[in-house]
């Protein structure tokens, strides 16, 4: 084991006979001798059935009927300039790009060491094998890179979407889906739920350049939302918790463009979009900047509140998981984060023994000085839309509270333990309904009416339909 990890790439690939076609690759490619430097490298290296495959599906005879440029072209993305072990695969792009800058894109949502899957192709099925210069991770399938970018895609397809093109051009989005860097220099990631003219068609749409320019804007930006991530991602499993009012689900609600509006995605439901409407023609196609999913049918976000059209996510606010702010704690500055500690008027700490399904929960415990004191949580991802907010608390010798939206009260102040009771785990209260008015990441406050403890562990935010 010593000898191997002291061992350069090359060297003992060479003795790996499952992967003689890649040292051919690489002698083609002229790269063989980079993998026998320092690096640090990682390598996702295609075994001999990937190669197999690939040369055939590429029309040629024998993998020395390519050329040194096209097989460099190939190999270059598939060897990153860093050590990137499993357990720091991410969903989706990784962090660190190729030789030549593109992005390898990873789903890890069934898993992240042994059965990730790359661009949506190859089963990433070996990993973390070590050498002093760096890592290989086996694979089944060869990567071509991405050569065009999501504005270029279109653009070079007009048969399929000249339509959705001279709609995104006089939005002025085009550019946004083309250039592989904004304009402060940072790389694009970008998905776009694209509608081909035949979709549009359908829809009674051959033409966008009567629609007013407001309005336009709008529906494309509800088509793009930021990151480029694989599909699978977008309907993640959330367990039930009876005891919390948490339902098991497959779904998710995703931000888009614009930052109002948002895409309902379920699995459960006929169709994965928008509640049962719209599907997937094709998927998870790789761009340089991002990904583009076809839609089977044209997409429109339903702007009337709390439409059950327009569906939405339970949320789970994790207070110990969130950003919490307090004012008014002794020896705290005003605004500071809650510490880690056994003890004291404002931390996060860990019960135990509570009987609960969920094990040990931290709880954000926090003790006001006076009335005029408050408590901020942020709480992430909420879609504009009436919610029944229930909070789950420690009883016992606790304060009363108000929350608060902005300058408006949520339900009435409530003591969250009575005076002299016992410690009660996992107390669930009906906050209140309130009706979001915006989307995004929102603050809510507690306000003190009865000045004492307040011992959280979650809030569990329910959307109520019309």
């Amino acid at each position: 084991m010593v000898k191997e990890r002291q061992s350069l790439m090359l060297d003992q690939i060479k003795q790996d006979t499952s992967l003689t076609l890649t040292i051919q690759a690489l002698q083609i490619a002229k790269m063989d001798a980079t993998l026998d430097t320092y690096g640090q490298f990682t390598f996702f290296a295609p075994n001999n059935n990937a190669w197999k495959q690939y040369i055939k599906g590429k029309g040629k005879a024998a993998i020395t009927d390519f050329s040194t440029d096209q097989m460099k072209l190939v190999l270059t993305y598939l060897i990153l300039p860093t050590r990137l072990y499993a357990a720091n695969f991410v969903q989706g792009p990784q962090a660190v790009p190729s030789g030549a800058g593109d992005f390898l894109t990873l789903d890890i949502s069934k898993g992240y060491k042994y059965n990730s899957i790359a661009n949506g192709i190859a089963k990433v099925y070996q990993t973390d094998i070590a050498f002093s210069n760096g890592l290989v991770h086996k694979m089944d399938a060869v990567l071509d890179p991405p050569t065009l970018t999501v504005g270029q895609f279109l653009s070079q397809n007009p048969a399929t979407y000249s339509v959705l093109t001279a709609g995104l051009q006089r939005a002025g989005l085009l550019d946004t889906l083309t250039l592989l860097n904004d304009k402060n220099n940072t790389r694009v990631a970008l998905t776009l739920f694209a509608e081909t003219n035949d979709v549009l068609k359908a829809a009674g749409i051959t033409t966008f350049d009567n629609m007013p320019i407001a309005d336009l804007k709008s529906l494309m930006q509800y088509h793009i939302i930021r990151g480029s991530a694989f599909s699978a991602t977008y309907t993640p499993h959330t367990l039930a918790y009876p005891g919390l009012n948490l339902i098991e689900r497959y779904d998710n609600t995703i931000l888009t463009l614009d930052n109002s509006s948002w895409i309902y995605f379920n699995l459960a439901d006929l169709k994965l979009i928008n509640n049962s409407t719209i599907g997937l023609s094709a998927s998870d196609i790789l761009m340089r900047n991002g990904i583009v999913h076809n839609l089977d049918k044209h997409m429109v976000f339903d702007t009337t509140l709390d439409s059950k059209t327009s569906k939405r996510t339970q949320i789970w606010h994790y207070f110990s998981l969130a950003t919490s702010y307090e004012w008014g704690v002794a020896n705290f500055p005003p605004g500071s984060l809650p510490p880690t500690t056994a003890s004291g008027s404002w931390r996060i700490y860990a019960e135990s023994g509570t009987g609960t399904a969920r094990g040990t929960i931290n709880d954000l415990f926090y003790v006001p000085s006076a009335l005029t004191d408050s408590l901020v949580t942020v709480v992430k991802s909420v879609r504009r839309g009436t919610y029944r907010i229930e909070a789950n608390y420690k009883s016992g010798g606790r304060g009363t509270f108000q929350l608060m939206c902005g300058n408006d009260l949520i339900g009435k102040p409530l003591n969250y333990g009575t005076a002299y009771g016992p410690y009660l785990f996992e107390q669930k209260v009906f906050v209140g309904n309130y009706t979001f008015k915006q989307s995004g990441d929102i603050r809510l406050k507690f306000i003190p009416t009865i000045v004492g403890q307040l011992n959280l562990d979650s809030f569990v935010l329910t959307p109520i339909y019309k």
